[in-house]
């Protein structure tokens, strides 16, 4: 179900469940621990469900609740979508952003997410000691660097009479050198 939230509500001191208010009017009740996922005027697909408050009483009401986190939600639809040979989208669909994507970061801040990133898997690996986590830190550092890094320009090409770029120099020849 797509919504467009107007409202996003925690719950209330010793209540059990949040709300969103959609701009449609709408209430759909949300879990406390989901209510963080949502901001008001974003748009969502969620899942959602239907369910009787206070069966058996005259004040009983069919609320909606929301099931799942959004992005969660969008992967459930379309496996339920896959398995029960629906198609996923209509004829002439057009896809549009709901939401811009992530903030831009700074060098430091994407050099930190890529560390923690290759050390904590690394870590989760299981092969490795925590006393080897300055290790990877280190080596991960290195490796964000050379690959953000650009690259040096490539050498010009030797001219035919050009002696080779040679790291080391060949020892002197006591022959040549005066005097000896």
């Amino acid at each position: 179900m797509m919504v467009t939230v107007q409202y996003a509500n925690p719950p209330r001191p010793g209540g059990k469940y949040g709300n969103l208010k959609l701009v449609n009017g709408q209430t759909i009740y949300v879990p406390p621990d989901l209510v963080q996922y949502f901001q008001s005027g974003s748009t969502y697909d969620i899942v959602t469900k239907e369910e009787t408050w206070g069966q058996g009483s005259p004040d009983a009401k069919t609320v909606t609740v929301c099931r799942m986190p959004p992005r969660v939600a969008q992967a459930m639809a379309g496996n339920m979508q896959a398995h029960t040979g629906q198609r996923r989208t209509a004829p002439g669909f057009q896809p549009r952003v709901v939401q811009g994507g992530p903030p831009a970061r700074t060098g430091d801040e994407a050099r930190q997410i890529f560390v923690t990133g290759v050390v904590g898997r690394a870590m989760g690996s299981g092969k490795f000691a925590a006393s080897e986590i300055p290790v990877l830190t280190q080596a991960a550092m290195e490796a964000f660097d050379r690959l953000s890094m650009p690259k040096p320009p490539p050498l010009p090409p030797l001219l035919p009479n050009d002696p080779p770029f040679d790291d080391i120099a060949p020892p002197p020849n006591p022959d040549d050198i005066p005097g000896g």
